[in-house]
């Protein structure tokens, strides 16, 4: 049975990357994202070079490997995608979600017992079988406030 790595190394460093970026910091190299992370060197490079590896790419960076061994330099640029995963972007999931969740509020904020039922159904509904429906609507959303069609 193999180890699950995502949780407790390759999302940590990811993460790392992204808040790195986010302070202002133009690139950082594997050591940075080490001592962030709390990790040692080798095991933070094994994660690097593991989400190096994905598409769409989630950061650039430069491969400064060399006979003595593996290493990464110049990383930056975390992409929407690495973002979306970190939790610092929406994705359509999560906007569905706050939908739901402001239906809910508006329910229990609605003196209407009428209005305050058909809003606890909407709420109800989107947030089980019409989820699909509005992870759509959300995506759409998402879509054109990023200008794409």
């Amino acid at each position: 049975m193999t180890n699950d790595t995502w949780e407790s190394r390759d999302l940590p460093v990811l993460r790392a990357i992204v808040e790195i970026s986010d302070e202002g910091a133009r690139d950082m190299d594997a050591r940075d994202v080490a001592k962030r992370v709390g990790m040692d060197l080798e095991t933070a490079l094994v994660a690097l070079f593991a989400l190096a590896g994905e598409h769409p790419p989630l950061f650039k960076y430069e491969d400064a490997s060399d006979f003595d061994g593996r290493d990464m330099c110049l990383i930056r640029d975390p992409s929407g995608h690495a973002r979306r995963i970190v939790g610092t972007w929406p994705t359509s999931e999560t906007l569905a979600d706050r939908l739901v969740q402001a239906m809910e509020q508006a329910a229990d904020q609605e003196s209407d017992p009428e209005k305050r039922g058909w809003l606890r159904k909407t709420a109800d509904w989107l947030g089980s079988a019409g989820r699909d429906i509005a992870v759509d609507v959300a995506g759409t959303a998402l879509a054109k406030s990023v200008g794409a069609s």
